[in-house]
């Protein structure tokens, strides 16, 4: 079983914050800063896109609530959430990461070198692939 089976399933201990049916939300144990959250669903997958549309539902709905919670205790001006799927998913089990930001708190994105097609055809290749298409 994995980490977070284990914690889902109350057998590795974590600060609990927030916990359903579906999803439990625990304090990060190494945080960007205080406050920073993971919520994993209980059902063990390593990408958003193998998980039901209830659970991403409900990981959305519990964002939005700490997002008001970091602004309420800590007056925190934004926020981050992120998270790596698939092979980059680092302990196997999908997590979304939700944690307060504030000015000058030094988190930074850092961006891989080397140059990135921005275009029409990009869009087109991404748009037809995922049946998007415009406005939906």
């Amino acid at each position: 079983m994995c980490e977070f089976c284990d914690i889902a399933l109350h057998k590795k201990k974590a600060y609990t914050v927030y916990e359903t049916e579906r999803t439990i939300t625990v304090l990060d144990i190494e945080p960007v800063n205080e406050g920073h959250v993971l919520i994993i669903p209980k059902m063990h997958v390593d990408s958003i896109v193998d998980l039901p549309d209830e659970y991403v539902l409900e990981i959305t709905e519990v964002s939005r609530k700490l997002i008001h919670a970091y602004s309420e205790v800590y007056r925190a001006p934004g926020y981050g959430i992120m998270q790596n799927g698939g092979e980059n998913c680092d302990f196997g089990h999908f997590h979304f990461h939700v944690f307060p930001r504030f000015t000058n708190d030094g988190y930074d994105w850092i961006y891989p070198e080397g140059e990135k097609e921005v275009s029409e055809k990009v869009a087109l290749q991404l748009r037809e692939s995922t049946q998007l298409g415009y406005g939906r």
